[in-house]
C-alpha cells in the first residue's frame, strides 16, 4: 500500500529535495543559472545590527577587533564558481555567495580564457573571474546592500516565514502604491491551508504576527531605493509574486507607513501580514561526548508520549510513565517476545520496559525505532574514516569513525520509505518520493541554497535559503528542514530530513570541510576526501 499513499505528492513536495543551485559547474559560462531571491550571505565582519546584541554587562570598553585589511573579492552573483586553475574547464572546484567575500592570495590579475575581466587566486585555492558575478570593490553600493542582508553565523543564518502568496517589491511602497499592486492577492492575515499537497510544509507555522524588530535599512528610507536592484529594471516596484506555499527567509523586519516589512536575503522587501511566521525545532541529536547514554536506544519518534511497560506475571502491562516525544532511552538490547509485540528492558530502568508490534507491515508507521551499533564498518571505508549510516524503516541516523559512534539522531527520508524491489531508473524515487539505497560519499556540499524543483530561477515554488544542504548525489542531498520537526517519520521527497541543529553539526563533521569564504564545495578535485553515507532500508 505504499506507492498509492504517494497519489498526493506534487512539485511542493518535491522541491524539498532539489536545488538549482546543486549542480557543479562543468564548463563555462552555459552552466550558470539565474539566480533567486534567496541567493545571499556574507562572510564579511559582523554589522553593527549584529554588534548591537552583544553584551552590555560591562561598562569597560571593549577590545578593538584586528583589523582584517587582506585583499578580497566580493560575489554579487548570481552563482560566482570557484575553478581549479584561471579556466573554466572540469568541475568547479566550488561556489561563492552573493554579498559574501574571499581572500585573495594576491591582488595581481591573472590572463586566463573564458573570463571577461581577470582571475584572481583565492585562498586557500582555486581561482575566481572578475566578471559581472564579482567586484574588487567593496564599496559598491549593491554589493553592501547585500552584505547588509547577510545571514547570521551558526544555526539559523534567517528567520523563515510561510507566504500565503505575497509581492516582493524593489522598494518599500506607499499605501496607495500597494493597494493597487496587491489587489489580486486577497486580504492580508488570511493563511489558510492549501490541502493535502503541503502535507509536512505547514506543520511549523504560527498565528503570531511578525513584529518589527529592525530599523529601516539606510537604503530603503522615505520610499526610496539608493541601491541599484540587481538584474530588475530599477523602475520595477513589484519584482515577482511568492506563490503561496512557497518559503521566504528574512534578516530584518522593519516598520513603515504602519506596516511591518522583511528585507530579504537580496535585499529586496515583502509585507510580513502577507506571510506567517514559523517557529523553531529545538530538536538535537545525541552526542555521546556529551552524555553517558551509549547504544543501543529506543526513540519514541512520535509526537505524543508512549507508554513504558512492566511484567505482570506472563503479560506486560502499560504504566503511567512514559517516553516523551521525539526521546531516546537507554535499553539492554535483548528482546522478549510476547503476543506479537516485543519488548525491550530499560538499561537504567530495571524491570520497566518499553515495546513495539513484531507486525512487518507496521513498521514504516511505528512509534518506536530501535538504533543498534554497527557490527562492521561497511567495505571500501577505513578502519578509522567518518561514515553516516542511515536507516529508512527506523529513521535513523548515526555518525561513527570507524566503528565507533559519535552521534545519534532521527532523520525523516521519503515519504515512500525504501524503494520497491522492482524499481529500475533513478526517476522512479522522485515519482514514488522513496530514498535511494547505496554507499553515497558526499559531492557536494553547499551553506545556504534555495531548493526547487525547477531549473533556473524558480517561479512555481521554492524554498528558500535552507541551510547545510550535503548532496549524496543528486538530486538525493541530507539537509535542514525548517518547515517541520516531525523528525524520524518519513516527511521527505526522497531526501534525508535532519533538524537545523544537527545539520549544522554535520555540515561541519563531515568532509570535505568548507574554506573560509566559501558557499559551497565539491569533493575530490583537489578539496580531499569526502564523507560516505550508507543508507539501507533497515
Amino acid at each position: 500500500m505504499r506507492a498509492p499513499l504517494l497519489i498526493a505528492l506534487s512539485i511542493g513536495l518535491l522541491a524539498a529535495c532539489s536545488s538549482h543551485d546543486a549542480s557543479r559547474a562543468v564548463s563555462g559560462p552555459a552552466v550558470i543559472e539565474a539566480g533567486s531571491e534567496g541567493e545571499a550571505e556574507s562572510a564579511v565582519a559582523s554589522t553593527p545590527e549584529a554588534a548591537g546584541h552583544a553584551s552590555h554587562a560591562s561598562s569597560a570598553a571593549p577590545a578593538a577587533a584586528p583589523v582584517d585589511s587582506r585583499p578580497r573579492i566580493g560575489a554579487i552573483g548570481p552563482h560566482t564558481w570557484i575553478w581549479k586553475k584561471p579556466e573554466r574547464t572540469g568541475l568547479a572546484l566550488g561556489k561563492m555567495r552573493i554579498g559574501t567575500t574571499v581572500v585573495l592570495k594576491s591582488p595581481e590579475p591573472i590572463d586566463g580564457p573564458g573570463c571577461k575581466g581577470k582571475w584572481y587566486a583565492i585562498e586557500p585555492r582555486g581561482h575566481v573571474c572578475d566578471d559581472e558575478t564579482a567586484t574588487l570593490d567593496l564599496e559598491d553600493p549593491y554589493f553592501k546592500a547585500l552584505a547588509f542582508s547577510a545571514p547570521a553565523n551558526g544555526t539559523w543564518p534567517y528567520r523563515y516565514a510561510h507566504s500565503n502568496g505575497a509581492p516582493m517589491y524593489s522598494r518599500v511602497p506607499t499605501p496607495a502604491e500597494w493597494e493597487k499592486a496587491e489587489q489580486g492577492f486577497g486580504p492580508t492575515n488570511s493563511w489558510k491551508t492549501l490541502g493535502q499537497w503541503v502535507v509536512g510544509h505547514e506543520e511549523n507555522i504560527v498565528d503570531d504576527p511578525i513584529k518589527a524588530t529592525d530599523e529601516v535599512p539606510y537604503f530603503l528610507k522615505d520610499n526610496k531605493r539608493t541601491v541599484p536592484t540587481g538584474n530588475f529594471h530599477p523602475a520595477t516596484l513589484v519584482l515577482k509574486k511568492i506563490p503561496a506555499g512557497s518559503m521566504l527567509a528574512f534578516s530584518k523586519a522593519f516598520e513603515v507607513h504602519g506596516r511591518v516589512w522583511l528585507l530579504t536575503p537580496d535585499a529586496m522587501v515583502v509585507p510580513a501580514d502577507r506571510v506567517s511566521d514559523m517557529k523553531r525545532t529545538s530538536f538535537r541529536a545525541v552526542h555521546f561526548s556529551e552524555t553517558d547514554m551509549r547504544l543501543p536506544l529506543a526513540w519514541n519518534r512520535a509526537k505524543k508520549p508512549i507508554a513504558k511497560y512492566e511484567r505482570d506475571g506472563a503479560k506486560f502491562r502499560a504504566t503511567a510513565d512514559t517516553l516523551a516525544p521525539k526521546t531516546p532511552i537507554e535499553i539492554t538490547g535483548d528482546p522478549i517476545k510476547k503476543d506479537g509485540w516485543v519488548y525491550y528492558e530499560l538499561k537504567k530502568e530495571p524491570g520497566k520496559y518499553v515495546g513495539k508490534s513484531e507486525d512487518p507491515n507496521k513498521q514504516l508507521d511505528i512509534d518506536l525505532v530501535i538504533t543498534r551499533p554497527a557490527s562492521k564498518v561497511p567495505n571500501g571505508i577505513g578502519a578509522d574514516e567518518k561514515w553516516l549510516e542511515a536507516r529508512i524503516v527506523s529513521g535513523t541516523l548515526t555518525a561513527y569513525e570507524g566503528l565507533t559512534p559519535v552521534m545519534t539522531t532521527l532523520f525523516s527520508p521519503g515519504k515512500g520509505g525504501p524503494p520497491l524491489p522492482d524499481y529500475k531508473f533513478p526517476e522512479d524515487h522522485s515519482k514514488y518520493a522513496t530514498t535511494a539505497l547505496g554507499t553515497f560519499p558526499l559531492e557536494w556540499k553547499e551553506k545556504v541554497a534555495t531548493m526547487s524543483n525547477e531549473k533556473g530561477e524558480p517561479k512555481v515554488l521554492w524554498f528558500t535559503d535552507v541551510p547545510h544542504q550535503q548532496y549524496l548525489k543528486a538530486p538525493l542531498a541530507m539537509h535542514v528542514t525548517y518547515w517541520h520537526e516531525d523528525f524520524g517519520k518519513r516527511k521527505s521527497a526522497e531526501c534525508l530530513n535532519v533538524s537545523p541543529t544537527d545539520g549544522e553539526w554535520l555540515f561541519g563533521w563531515t568532509l570535505p570541510q568548507l574554506p573560509e569564504g566559501w558557499n559551497a564545495v565539491g569533493a575530490g578535485n583537489g578539496n580531499g576526501k569526502s564523507t560516505p553515507v550508507v543508507v539501507s532500508a533497515n
